[in-house]
């Protein structure tokens, strides 16, 4: 399984959707720079993503736990 799917496998696993993903991270600050939670959305139906990690709901930590599992 390439590095992409396991990573996509633990978001999944930890039911982080919505969400992006913009690269593959391998510590806590690609993680932050490069995963934004979906909050909502604007009065077009365009996403509203946040990049602020208290809206993450999971840490790296977690995350990399989660695919080492895989």
């Amino acid at each position: 399984m390439s590095d992409m799917r396991k990573l996509t496998q633990a978001l999944d696993n930890l039911k982080l959707a919505p969400y992006v993903c913009r690269g593959l991270p391998t510590n806590e600050t690609e993680f932050n720079s490069m995963f934004s939670k979906i909050i909502g959305e604007d009065k077009n139906g365009n996403a509203i993503e946040s990049s602020d990690p208290s809206d993450f709901n999971i840490t790296w930590t977690q995350v990399k736990a989660e695919i080492d599992k895989g």
